[in-house]
């Protein structure tokens, strides 16, 4: 069985229970706004095929004449930032709801922007199981002493206006592995400070490159997207913006 159902989001009335073999949602952006436009997915998770919508100018979408098998609602907004455009897996209200469904008797499955948080069921240490973005921890060339397996890197990220979603961001202090990355960082531009801790305890401060180049004591980094194709995975990862250090 190949589902392709493709159709674009029409005004909806105002929602009620589900038809049976139909799925209906909205979708809100992170400061519960609707969304217009975004890509919705009914996958089915033992055969090929998909039922996907757009969302109408209330954020509402509804598919119907779906067939009795197993689905998982997926969704994505294209956004753009800082002369790019980022894609974002957006999150359901409820853990439950990243669960499989049979929608025989008809149910609802929403979702909103998170830029931010673990996506349930996606694993802990890959930059595909965050909504937010990754930063890559990359050692200049050229030094003359290396990190080892035991050490980390403490990075001091200051947002330099708005985040993608328009908001003010918070700063914030992550810590890393040396030779690892700073998982599920808001999509933003951010001043960039990073200090060094040893296996024993002993802090020291680097000096930080968004390029590897014209190192300092702090940088501006600004995400890059993942790729350019926007929907049909279920990972994470929005972007990443490497962080590149040296000791002084």
């Amino acid at each position: 069985m190949v589902l392709t159902l493709v159709a674009t989001g029409s005004v909806l009335a105002a929602p009620g229970k589900p038809v049976p073999g139909s799925v209906q949602g909205q979708v809100l952006d992170s400061r519960g706004r609707p969304l217009e436009g975004v890509q919705v997915w009914m996958k089915p998770v033992v055969t090929t095929g998909v039922a996907e919508v757009l969302t109408d100018e209330h954020g509402r979408y509804e598919v119907t004449g779906l067939p009795p098998v197993g689905y998982q609602a997926l969704a994505w907004v294209q956004v753009p930032y800082k002369g790019k455009t980022f894609c974002s897996r957006l999150a359901h209200p409820k853990v439950s709801d990243y669960n499989a469904f049979n929608p025989r008797d008809g149910l609802v499955r929403n979702f909103r922007w998170q830029l931010s948080g673990r996506i349930p069921g996606n694993g802990d240490y890959s930059d595909l199981g965050y909504f937010g973005g990754s930063m890559p921890l990359m050692a200049g060339f050229g030094q003359e002493r290396w990190a080892t397996t035991q050490d980390e890197i403490e990075l001091q990220l200051t947002p330099v206006g708005p985040l993608i979603d328009g908001s003010a961001g918070k700063a914030m202090t992550r810590t890393a592995p040396a030779r690892g990355m700073v998982l599920d960082v808001p999509i933003g531009t951010y001043q960039v400070k990073a200090t060094f801790i040893g296996a024993g305890g002993k802090r020291e401060s680097l000096q930080v490159s968004a390029s590897d180049g014209d190192y300092a004591n702090e940088t501006t980094v600004n995400f890059t997207p993942s790729g350019t194709f926007c929907k049909g995975t279920s990972g994470g990862a929005p972007g990443r913006a490497y962080v590149y250090w040296k000791f002084r």
